[in-house]
């Protein structure tokens, strides 16, 4: 899969293979979806990498996704319970995975253990 153009994309580079795959679930869905503006925020983090910015959720997730206004939000802020989220929703769970809403602007992807 090619890098994002946007930087602010970009797969963080100490991701697991897990989180490299949930990783890969989600863009592949914006990109289909010409649902590439982040807000100017940085979209992904390692959970390593969220852990040393001091945030105190997230704890056994292998992706964080920022998402604080443009596209992002449809995706995973509850508030516009919009058919993107329900889509995004399905795509994580075939591929093994579920988004949990920390905030009104973070979501952690976790591996589905069932």
């Amino acid at each position: 899969m090619k890098r994002p153009e946007n930087p602010d994309l970009h797969k963080p580079m100490d991701l697991t293979v897990d989180g490299r795959e949930a990783y890969k679930v989600i863009v592949n869905y914006l990109e289909k979806h010409e649902m590439t503006d982040t807000g100017g925020c940085k979209a992904f983090y390692s959970p390593t990498t969220w852990k040393e910015r001091g945030e105190s959720y997230g704890d056994g997730s292998v992706l964080i996704v920022v998402h604080d206004g443009g596209d992002l939000a449809y995706l995973f802020n509850l508030v516009h319970d919009c058919v993107s989220y329900r889509e995004i929703k399905q795509e994580l769970d075939k591929a093994g995975f579920y988004p949990e809403s920390m905030t009104c602007w973070a979501t952690a992807i976790y591996k589905n253990e069932l």
